[in-house]
């Protein structure tokens, strides 16, 4: 349920509850918390009125837009990423612009100042972003006809999960595949390693909720996947590193893009 009119500096965004309380303000803010927030947004891709932001986007960005195949592709990649750049901008303060977004050295985006970590995933019409203090991976998959975990499931899956699979109905353990999958990327989002990770090595538990991550070649590893239901027709997982973690959902609002002026943030 959505909060009042915001009064916040989140605003335009408003806050949804999710494994944990709403309303909070900002990362900042929320990091005095015992447990740190992970701020989520939900993005439709198929809205127009994200083209609107789409002049914060930087010349390589543009160049990047570019080069995907066909248009639909490509108006989702502005727009997904425009979005973020105004969601970055309201947590530091900085236009939207004006912001480098970086990349690591197996091309994880990353903000080269404002101590933030954020990821975005996109898959069909939608997109997700997270922002927190804590380093942070996302996934999300749209469901599509003819896919087959099952044949993906040796790749990817420990033996155990294969097992586990195997127990299934084909229809939950479609399902139960996407949903693992998810979990796995989300971690490698996190550690910026993306396929240089074996996802076979990983493993989540049978838990259907919140799971800590069990990675067989890193005995240290401290990070916990939650799964996410953003819409029918999709599964996602977030990965937070530490123990536990406060889920706060936000809308993004694009009703007050078309008033901007170039470059400039919703405020």
């Amino acid at each position: 349920m959505a909060t009042a009119a915001p009064t916040c500096p989140c605003w335009p965004w408003r806050a949804t509850p999710s494994y944990g309380a709403a309303g909070a303000s900002s990362p900042k803010r929320e990091a005095r918390m015992r447990e740190p927030a992970v701020f989520l947004w939900l993005l439709d891709l198929d809205d127009p009125a994200l083209d609107a932001l789409a002049s914060c986007l930087s010349a390589q960005e543009q160049a990047r837009a570019a080069r995907y195949r066909g248009e639909a592709l490509q108006r989702g990649y502005r727009r997904g990423r425009a979005a973020l750049r105004h969601i970055l901008a309201r947590q530091t303060g900085q236009p939207p612009a004006a912001l480098t977004l970086a990349e690591g050295p197996l091309g994880k985006p990353v903000l080269t100042h404002g101590g933030l970590h954020f990821n975005l995933s996109h898959s069909g019409t939608l997109a997700l972003v997270a922002v927190s203090e804590v380093a942070v991976g996302i996934d999300l998959e749209q469901r599509r006809d003819g896919f087959d975990g099952a044949a993906l499931a040796p790749l990817v899956c420990h033996p155990a999960e294969r097992a586990a699979l195997a127990a299934l109905p084909p229809a939950q353990a479609q399902s139960r595949f996407l949903q693992l999958w998810t979990h796995k990327e989300a971690y490698c989002k996190l550690l910026g390693t993306g396929l240089h990770t074996d996802p076979a090595r990983l493993t989540f538990g049978a838990s259907p909720g919140p799971a800590p991550v069990s990675d067989a070649r890193d005995p240290r590893c401290d990070a916990w996947v939650y799964p996410l239901y953003p819409a029918d027709g999709y599964a996602a997982s977030l990965c937070v590193a530490g123990r536990g973690a406060r889920l706060v959902w936000l809308r993004f609002q694009t009703w007050p893009a078309a008033l901007l002026a170039p470059g400039q943030a919703l405020a």
